[in-house]
C-alpha cells in the first residue's frame, strides 16, 4: 500500500476500479471528482472516519489491489 499511498485517487480507480466501490462504502466520493488527484493516504486521513474505520478501510484497498495484481 505504500506504493499506493503517494498516488492520485484517480490513477488508483482507474487500474483498481474496486476501490471506488470500498470508498464508496464509506460514503468517500471520489470517483466522481473531475480532478482526482488527492492522494490516497490523504483521502484516508481527510474524511471523518474513526481509527478502526481507517485500519479497516486500508485493509480493503490493499486486498482489492493486491487482489488484482496476483491475477
Amino acid at each position: 500500500m505504500s506504493d499506493y499511498g503517494t498516488r492520485g485517487i484517480k490513477e488508483i480507480i482507474d487500474a483498481y476500479p474496486e476501490v471506488e466501490k470500498i470508498l464508496k462504502e464509506y460514503d468517500i466520493g471520489c470517483g466522481a471528482s473531475d480532478v482526482g488527484t488527492c492522494r490516497l493516504m490523504d483521502i484516508v486521513s481527510f474524511h471523518p472516519l474513526s481509527q478502526a474505520q481507517q485500519q479497516e478501510l486500508t485493509g480493503k484497498i490493499e486486498a482489492a489491489i493486491d487482489g488484482q495484481e496476483s491475477q
